[in-house]
């Protein structure tokens, strides 16, 4: 993803907040992720509700649900762009997706959108999903 907008912080001091700042929130969200595909049959699933609730349930029992906006708001303020709210551990700040946590922000001059990528998606031309847990969590960010 890229920054489309260059007047002010970019996506990447975002995501560099949530490396250096945020670093035990990253490694919690990674183990809630392996904790769901540790459940799995095989390697994969197909079947999105067995990625997304699990992961959600994970991410609340271990509290990293209810820090997420910190780290959010975190992000944000490496941007050097006002926050039209405070994030709370919900959508649309907080949702939790069949790749991992996406965290919103409204800027004053755009949204800041991050990605804590945590599986990935297989998508065949028939339509159907296959996801797969990665290794880590890769942070994703942009400002559109």
């Amino acid at each position: 993803m890229t920054d489309a907008t260059p007047t002010t912080g970019t996506a990447e001091e975002a995501v560099r907040v949530l490396r250096d700042d945020h670093e035990r929130l990253l490694t919690v969200v990674g183990q809630c992720a392996t904790a769901v595909a540790a459940k799995w049959d095989g390697d994969s699933v197909t079947d999105r509700e067995r990625v997304v609730l699990p992961l959600r349930r994970a991410l609340d029992g271990s509290g990293a649900l209810s820090r997420l906006p910190r780290a959010l708001a975190d992000a944000v303020t490496a941007t050097g762009r006002p926050m039209a709210a405070p994030p709370v551990a919900a959508p649309p700040y907080v949702v939790v997706t069949g790749e991992g946590v996406v965290l919103r922000a409204n800027l004053g001059d755009g949204r800041l959108v991050v990605l804590l990528r945590t599986f990935e998606v297989d998508r065949d031309g028939d339509g159907d999903h296959r996801y797969r847990r990665i290794d880590g969590v890769e942070i994703e960010a942009e400002i559109v």
